[in-house]
């Protein structure tokens, strides 16, 4: 009983970083969150980690809905970028939609396919935003349409598949030199509408057959109390030191998850 509390305490704080990141804090630490809750709820009996994606997206929406709230004098100026991704993005949840479909078909793979691909997912993002650092920013950008075509169409499928599509949109908005509130206004918007466009993919799919809504309103006041101190936060200090330490954990976060899904295929379990 006492290990599977210390599993809900860091289903908690997973929870709680939530709140944080949609405030604008630690961006990075979005990564972190789905393989925490996926190894955390794999250890509690009668849920799995097949749970951890249908917990989740409800309080990502309400997440997205305290920072478009915390950002709205930006929505005007913000319609022109979120318009250019959209129609990638309405593609993205679709395909991403019925991939999800497929593998919940997959009754007796679901829980170990879950971890693979949320594993393959943190490992190649990471990677991704390294590779990123390493060139520099782009400053010769991809021609639209195609730009934000294809950054809104794979965004959506990483977001659908496993809620990791923030490194994705950062290497699309900071090219822009946005302004700091109006980039965090900027993400706001577009996940509350990409996340709020997943629910029918995820109800769909069966997503929420092992995180039913009563469950998940359980945690709706960590969502709350981390916007507010991410809020906080925000205002007093800076994110670089922290959210170079989130990528680090995140990558072997993402290690960790996939042995343990290769390995399950397999019925050998990770402790």
């Amino acid at each position: 009983m006492g290990d599977v509390w210390i599993w809900w305490g860091i289903v908690f704080l997973a929870v709680f970083l939530i709140g944080v990141t949609k405030s604008g804090f630690g961006g990075g630490v979005g990564l972190m969150i789905v393989p925490m809750t996926a190894i955390s709820l794999g250890h509690v009996p009668g849920r799995g980690s097949e749970a951890a994606l249908g917990l989740l997206l409800p309080l990502l929406v309400v997440g997205d809905l305290i920072a478009v709230g915390q950002y709205r004098k930006y929505f005007a100026d913000a319609k022109g970028i979120l318009w250019r991704l959209m129609p990638g993005t309405i593609v993205g949840v679709v395909l991403g939609g019925l991939l999800l479909w497929y593998v919940q078909k997959q009754a007796n793979l679901v829980g170990s396919l879950m971890r693979i691909e949320i594993g393959i997912e943190s490992i190649a993002l990471v990677g991704l935003h390294w590779w990123r650092q390493w060139r520099g920013v782009q400053q010769r950008l991809w021609r639209e349409p195609w730009r934000s075509g294809l950054t809104g169409g794979f965004a959506a499928v990483s977001s659908t598949l496993a809620h990791a599509a923030g490194p994705i949109i950062s290497m699309y908005l900071l090219p822009l030199k946005l302004d700091r509130q109006f980039f965090v206004g900027c993400f706001a918007f577009y996940f509350f509408t990409l996340n709020t466009a997943k629910l029918p993919a995820y109800w769909a799919s069966g997503q929420f057959a092992h995180a039913e809504f009563s469950f998940t309103a359980r945690f709706l006041p960590l969502v709350v109390a981390g916007a507010i101190f991410g809020k906080w936060v925000n205002r007093h200090m800076s994110d670089r030191l922290f959210t170079k330490i989130v990528y680090i954990v995140t990558f072997a976060l993402g290690w960790y998850i996939l042995a343990d899904g290769i390995l399950n295929l397999f019925g050998v379990h990770i402790a």
